[in-house]
C-alpha cells in the first residue's frame, strides 16, 4: 500500500511595512528636504510654525514635536528606529532655520526640544497675539493695493485670529448666531477699507438682504472691476481708432489695404489727361486753371498771373453766383498769356 502526501505550499515570509506607523520612513525621505519654502529668520513665527505643522502632519511626523511619539528606553527594540526618525525630523527643522537660529538649537536632544525652544523664544502669548492681530486688522486699508492684495492681507489676519479664538460647540444654535455676527462685522471692515472707486457697488452690497459673506462681496467687487476695465478698454480703443482716422486723412495709412487703394487711385489718375491744359493727372472739371487755385496752393514759376485771378473763382452763396463765375472764367481765360486762341476757342 503506497502512502501519498499532500504538497506543502511555501508561504511568503515577506512582511509589508506599516505605512501608518509614525516611525515609518518613505524611501524618498532624506535629511536635506525642505518642508517649507521660506526659512525662519526670527519674524513671522506663527506663519512659519503653521506651515511646518502642516508639512510634518503630511509626513506623519507631527508626533515627534508635540510629544505624542515618546522616546522609548535605550534597551527597547524600537529605540534605534525612533532615533533614526527623530534625527530625520531634526534635520528637516534645521534646514528651514536661519544660520544663527539653527546654530543655537543644534545641540538639542530631540526634535521636540528644538520645537519647544523656538516656541518659548519667538512665540507670543494669546493676549499679545490678539492685540497685535486686532490692531493690524483695524489699521488695514486698501490704499495703493489692488483689490486682490487687500483682500488677501485681510483674510490672512482673520485666519490667524480664528486659530487663536475658537468658538466652542453649542447645541442650542448660539454658536451659529455668533458666527453670523462675526461674518457681518468682517464684511463691514472689508467694505470700510475699500477705496472710493468702489462706493457704488459697496452701496449695492449693503442694500442686499441678507448680507452676503465676505467672499461673495469680494466676487461682486471683482465683477464690477472687470466690467470697468472692459468699458475703459473700449473707450481707449475708440479714442485710438479716431486718432488713427485723423492720421489716415492726413496722409498716414492704417493697413496695407488702404495703401493698395491709394496706389490704385494714383495709377488711375496718371491715365487721365485734362482737355484744357493738356496735363495728366486730372480732368477739365477739376482743372485749377478753370475753377481757380486754392488759397494755400504753392505756385511755381510762371503761374503767378493765374494766382492773381484765383480768388475770383471761389464760389459764394447768393443769387447770380453761376453767371458771375462764368463771366470770371471767360475773362480770366482770355487774360492767360500762355494759352493760344485755338485753346481758348476749344474751351468755349
Amino acid at each position: 500500500m503506497s502512502s501519498s502526501s499532500n504538497p506543502v505550499t511555501p508561504q511568503n515570509s515577506t512582511q509589508f511595512p506599516n505605512t501608518s506607523d509614525p516611525m515609518y520612513l518613505h524611501p524618498s525621505d532624506h535629511p536635506g528636504m525642505l518642508l517649507v519654502s521660506n526659512k525662519f529668520d526670527g519674524s513671522n513665527f506663527n506663519s512659519w510654525k503653521k506651515g511646518m505643522m502642516i508639512a510634518l502632519s503630511a509626513k506623519n511626523k507631527i508626533g515627534f514635536v508635540n510629544g505624542k511619539v515618546l522616546k522609548p528606553a535605550s534597551n527597547h527594540n524600537s529605540f534605534d528606529n525612533w532615533q533614526r526618525c527623530n534625527d530625520m525630523v531634526t534635520s528637516w527643522i534645521l534646514n528651514v532655520l536661519s544660520n544663527d537660529i539653527a546654530e543655537s538649537v543644534l545641540y538639542s536632544s530631540s526634535a521636540k526640544a528644538i520645537w519647544d525652544d523656538l516656541d518659548d523664544r519667538f512665540g507670543q502669548s494669546n493676549g499679545a497675539k490678539l492685540y497685535h492681530l486686532q490692531k493690524e486688522i483695524s489699521d488695514l486699508n486698501q490704499g495703493s493695493d489692488d483689490l486682490g492684495t487687500y483682500f488677501t492681507k485681510l483674510k490672512k489676519q482673520w485666519d490667524e485670529l480664528n486659530a487663536l479664538s475658537v468658538i466652542p460647540e453649542c447645541t442650542y444654535g448660539a454658536a451659529h448666531k455668533i458666527q453670523e455676527e462675526q461674518h457681518n462685522q468682517r464684511l463691514m471692515k472689508f467694505l470700510m477699507g475699500l477705496n472710493s472707486d468702489y462706493s457704488h457697488v459697496r452701496g449695492s452690497i449693503l442694500l442686499m438682504k441678507p448680507l452676503p459673506s465676505v467672499t461673495q462681496a469680494y466676487a461682486l467687487l471683482i465683477q464690477d472691476e472687470k466690467q470697468r476695465e472692459v468699458h475703459s478698454s473700449t473707450f481707449q480703443f475708440m479714442s485710438d481708432l479716431a486718432s488713427m482716422n485723423v492720421k489716415s486723412s492726413g496722409g498716414h495709412f492704417r493697413n496695407n489695404q488702404e495703401i493698395n487703394q491709394f496706389k490704385g487711385d494714383y495709377e488711375a489718375k496718371k491715365n487721365i489727361t485734362c482737355n484744357f491744359c493738356k496735363k495728366p493727372g486730372h480732368s477739365a472739371n477739376k482743372c485749377y486753371r478753370l475753377i481757380g487755385f486754392p488759397k494755400d496752393f504753392k505756385f511755381t514759376k510762371g503761374t503767378r498771373i493765374v494766382a492773381a485771378n484765383a480768388s475770383s473763382f471761389q464760389s459764394t452763396n447768393g443769387e447770380g453766383t453761376t453767371q458771375q463765375a462764368n463771366h470770371v472764367h471767360s475773362t480770366n481765360i482770355q487774360s492767360l498769356p500762355q494759352l493760344s486762341n485755338e485753346q481758348i476757342q476749344q474751351y468755349h
